[in-house]
């Protein structure tokens, strides 16, 4: 039974009435010094108050009286996690949850606090523990599922996705948080259900509105997606990254111009985000470059930069200073240049530079020089000799990718789940496979080695140049790749590029066979999320036709 001094606090703590609170806990301490729990509602008041010394020293005299007293060990953590001491903080909660393995915000917290350190495990132990107290708490779940995607646990994180969206009564940003890890998940239907049920685009704030964008574009209403990019545009003008999608948005239709020029938004963001330089000299905007050194950047992937390097020829400076991926230096170096030209590996976003007039980076040139890649031809190589094959056994020789980059936030959709569903091709009589997938593991290089029609290809290519060699002595290539795909394309080759239905990449547009950047490249799409049998069916139909 409470006092009626211990009584009051409590009930004043509860209405709010901290300084009130704070003074009938001072006279029941008077009367009852040894009450712990007092002395922990003491901290609480005095915490609320912003006298942070006093609570600290009312929540240790507290665990003195009683060690067991419940949440003095918790408070102690907030008051340290607030002012920086995140180990004593860890400390504290795990003491409350040794004494209380029930106690919910302790869990709640250290899970966070592992999020932020790294420690996943430690992380994905919490919020089940949380879980299993709260079925339904709503951001544990969406945390937990976060953290398996990151580990590229796709099953179970669609789980956990499904026992989220059977939530009732989510908020606007619980919902709007679920719509974005639904689209990670390539569920996009799902992620606009629980929009239009939950997150009205008119009531959606600029980030909320960008995942209606999102959804929109994945499920191919394009007018929809530009309103909502628009409409997060305008509500927040300060952050470039929303004019940059849209500007992706643009290039997907093949609205070159405007297209480009909000992909110069990028710019605006911090260059640590792009991982970009800061550069002193001014960037290059277009005028004329007669007598001047202008430095030019590739930025992004090694696809983007074989897209880009066709602008190359058509910069009119004195001299160019390129700086690329090494992987790019030996290729890039034999094209034909009309001024001279100096190649500089990539080593580090601070690294040693020449003395130039200007700048540019590498996904600028388009809106710089030529809008429209259809008038651009891909850039020609001149390929340094290489091995020969030996002579196919077969009629056709083709090149053979399956997986792209493990490290891109989509490959999940990108690559093939499963090495057996390449069967239906490995199975034409017709045609020789060259393997140039780097790197392939045990279990993929086991059952490949069933198949004597498939050849391995990828040992000594050093560079992409001599990845251009190889394929120049091939009939064609089929890959999920997109960097070989550009290759290919610069190389004239016949490419045939797999393409998921979730996540498209911009460049390759939403629909059709043809890409306006690539004239030997025809386009396999899914006709639905995650339809690769459908897809390998299709293309094995055509490749036997070749015969």
């Amino acid at each position: 039974m409470l006092s009626p001094l211990a009584l009051l606090a409590a009930t004043l703590l509860a209405e709010h009435k901290l300084p009130a609170a704070l003074l009938a806990a001072q006279d029941c301490l008077q009367a009852e010094p040894d009450n712990a729990p007092m002395w922990n509602l003491l901290g609480v008041c005095a915490a609320r108050l912003g006298q942070g010394e006093l609570a600290r020293h009312c929540w240790l005299q507290a665990l003195q009286l009683d060690a067991a007293v419940a949440d003095a060990h918790y408070n102690l953590g907030c008051l340290h996690e607030d002012g920086g001491d995140t180990a004593q903080a860890v400390l504290h909660y795990q003491a409350e949850l040794a004494h209380n393995p029930r106690h919910q915000d302790s869990l709640f917290r250290l899970a966070r606090r592992y999020q932020q350190e790294g420690r996943a495990v430690q992380e994905a132990a919490c919020w089940r523990r949380l879980l299993r107290l709260q079925p339904d708490h709503v951001l544990a779940l969406h945390d937990l599922l976060l953290l398996c995607q990151r580990q590229r646990r796709w099953r179970l994180a669609a789980r956990l996705l499904q026992r989220a969206l059977r939530l009732p009564q989510l908020s606007h940003a619980e919902a709007a948080a679920l719509a974005a890890a639904c689209l990670h998940q390539g569920m996009a239907r799902e992620a606009m259900r629980l929009l239009q049920q939950s997150v009205p685009l008119a009531q959606a704030d600029a980030g909320q509105a960008a995942i209606w964008a999102l959804a929109c574009s994945e499920l191919r209403q394009a007018a929809a997606a530009e309103a909502a990019w628009r409409q997060a545009v305008t509500s927040q003008p300060q952050q470039p990254r929303h004019l940059q999608n849209l500007g992706y948005l643009l290039l997907a239709q093949g609205r070159w111009q405007e297209g480009w020029q909000a992909h110069e938004a990028r710019l605006l963001r911090p260059p640590v985000e792009l991982g970009l330089p800061c550069l002193a000299a001014p960037r290059w905007q277009g005028e004329s470059l007669a007598g001047r050194h202008l430095l030019v950047w590739f930025e992004q992937g090694l696809g983007d930069a074989l897209q880009c390097c066709r602008y190359l020829p058509l910069l009119q400076a004195a001299r160019l200073s390129v700086v690329c991926r090494p992987e790019l230096m030996r290729l890039l170096h034999s094209m034909a240049l009309s001024c001279p030209v100096q190649f500089l590996p990539l080593t580090s976003l601070d690294m040693a530079l020449p003395a130039h007039d200007c700048h540019v980076f590498s996904m600028s040139l388009p809106w710089l020089l030529q809008p429209d890649p259809a008038r651009t031809p891909p850039a020609r190589f001149v390929l340094p000799p290489v091995p020969a094959l030996p002579a196919p056994q077969r009629k056709l020789r083709l090149g053979l990718v399956w997986r792209g980059h493990a490290r891109h936030p989509f490959d999940h959709h990108r690559s093939l789940p499963d090495i057996r569903q390449l069967t239906p091709l490995l199975q034409l009589p017709h045609i020789e496979w060259l393997s140039l997938q780097l790197p392939t593991d045990a279990t993929e290089q086991t059952w490949l080695g069933q198949w004597p029609q498939l050849q391995a290809g990828e040992g000594g290519l050093a560079d992409l140049a001599d990845t251009a060699g190889v394929l120049a002595q091939l009939d064609g290539l089929v890959t999920v790749d997109t960097a070989l795909a550009h290759l290919a394309g610069s190389l004239g080759l016949r490419c045939w590029l797999l393409l998921s239905a979730s996540h498209t990449d911009w460049r390759w547009g939403w629909e059709g066979a043809h890409t306006p950047w690539y004239p030997a490249l025809r386009l396999y799409r899914q006709q639905q999320a995650g339809d690769w049998p459908g897809l390998l069916a299709r293309l094995a139909a055509d490749l036997a036709a070749l015969a």
